[in-house]
């Protein structure tokens, strides 16, 4: 990618420079945040001051420091500013013809805010705070902060009166498209690289599945750019072999690139499903009823069609039946969507099965995401937990194209950007790049609204 096009988020930790910069060349005191910077000033005087006189007096008498030998000379100054976070919480960066808002929060809150061009100071666009409530627990308020109609690329940021400003964010044409194509290349250099974990390979294998038209070809030899640096990992895999517990996710791994590499070179291809099958079978006595061994089993029998693999994964039917936790689990989400989507014969009771639990968690997400990420008072168990409720809403929205669950999946996101109670850029932060490339993919190819 070229990097004049790469976006630059800046860190959440470093107001300092630009709100002294901006405050300054308005002339305006440093209010920004509502209240964040306290200046501390010590200071510690002391004058010892000697005369000489004609008549000599006692020393206690006159000089009551006389037993004093030494004095410190700098004062001690041990404190540290509590850590403050902005009262509005902007994402990072907002796409055109998406949902642009943010969210606000204070013990009072004004009627209105400004949206301002970060360059020139400019306000450009004014609304009016909506949603207003009020949290007991917290004591504060929180509202909602919409810009939708706003259609200008550039680098703003938001403020109100009383509570103070946002960090500075991004408006793009193709925000979505453009980070999709970062997360992937980051993940493809660090293929080329060999440093590429087993579970970020499958990440993009999942995501070329069912978003093909995203990835690259650079050399327009009809064949991706991400299934050629794939091939040459899977070459470095086999000369240095895996950690151990990894050989399921491989053999699923080799399985489902042999299928798709089929087209590019079959003979390639037949070689990494015999090498698939001869790993799966190298450990499967071993090996227990878990994520990794289904999801193995489902790539095997698409590419093979064996009814050996098929009775397998009917032995894992009564699992299923009135239990919808293994969702939460990547590996049995990418297993089902490949299940339900094969040529292969099925059991039909075990597709309804899997799309009726499928249907079922999302409904349950789309019910309690609004608490998940609520401005004031989330309640997630981290960035994690927030990448897991949207691969769920990904598979099933690739199934159904539902417009609210896309709406969710950005939400979500805005969540991960900084739009969160301590403004927060997960998707800067996280490691865990493979988990955010279904979700970028989902918001890239998004209808235009």
């Amino acid at each position: 990618m070229n990097r004049a096009n790469k976006i630059a988020f800046p860190r959440y930790c470093v107001y300092n420079s630009q709100v002294v910069k901006r405050a300054w060349r308005r002339e305006e005191p440093l209010r920004r945040y509502g209240g964040f910077f306290l200046f501390s000033v010590c200071a510690l005087t002391a004058g010892l001051l000697a005369g000489c006189g004609a008549e000599q007096e006692t020393e206690d008498e006159k000089n009551p420091y006389a037993g004093i030998t030494a004095m410190e000379g700098t004062p001690v100054v041990d404190y540290t500013v509590p850590r403050q976070f902005p009262n509005i919480m902007a994402a990072r960066g907002y796409s055109l013809g998406g949902e642009m808002d943010a969210a606000v929060k204070g013990h009072r809150l004004p009627g209105q805010f400004r949206l301002v061009d970060a360059a020139t100071g400019e306000i450009v666009y004014t609304g009016e705070v909506e949603d207003v409530a009020y949290s007991e627990e917290l004591g504060l308020y929180s509202g909602q902060l919409e810009f939708d109609d706003f259609q200008r690329e550039g680098t703003y940021y938001l403020e109100c009166d009383i509570v103070g400003q946002s960090l500075d964010f991004e408006i793009r044409q193709r925000l979505y498209e453009d980070l999709f194509a970062e997360t992937c290349e980051e993940l493809m250099e660090n293929c080329r690289r060999r440093t590429l974990p087993l579970r970020d390979a499958v990440a993009l294998l999942e995501a070329y599945e069912w978003y093909g038209s995203l990835f690259p070809d650079d050399d327009g030899d009809e064949v991706a750019d991400v299934l050629k640096e794939l091939r040459g990992w899977v070459s470095h895999m086999e000369e240095n072999g895996l950690e151990t517990g990894e050989e399921p996710l491989y053999a699923a791994l080799l399985a489902k690139f042999s299928y798709l590499y089929q087209k590019s070179d079959h003979e390639y291809a037949t070689d990494c499903l015999k090498r698939a099958s001869t790993v799966f079978g190298q450990i499967q006595t071993a090996m227990g009823r878990d994520a990794d061994t289904f999801f193995a089993l489902t790539e095997l029998y698409r590419a093979t069609g064996l009814y050996t693999y098929r009775n397998q994964i009917a032995d894992y039917k009564s699992f299923f039946e009135n239990n919808s936790s293994y969702l939460e689990e990547n590996g049995y989400l990418y297993a089902i969507m490949t299940y339900m989507s094969t040529r292969q014969r099925v059991d039909v009771e075990l597709c309804e099965e899997f799309m009726g639990n499928l249907m079922n968690r999302s409904e349950e997400v789309s019910n309690r995401y609004a608490d998940m990420i609520h401005p004031v008072a989330s309640k997630n168990n981290g960035s994690e937990d927030i990448l897991k409720c949207a691969v769920e809403l990904s598979c099933a929205n690739y199934i159904m194209n539902n417009y609210q669950y896309t709406r969710i999946a950005e939400e979500f996101f805005h969540y991960l950007m900084g739009q969160n109670p301590e403004s927060v850029c997960f998707y800067e932060e996280d490691e865990n790049r493979g988990g955010y490339l279904l979700l970028l993919a989902q918001l890239a190819v998004r209808p235009e609204t």
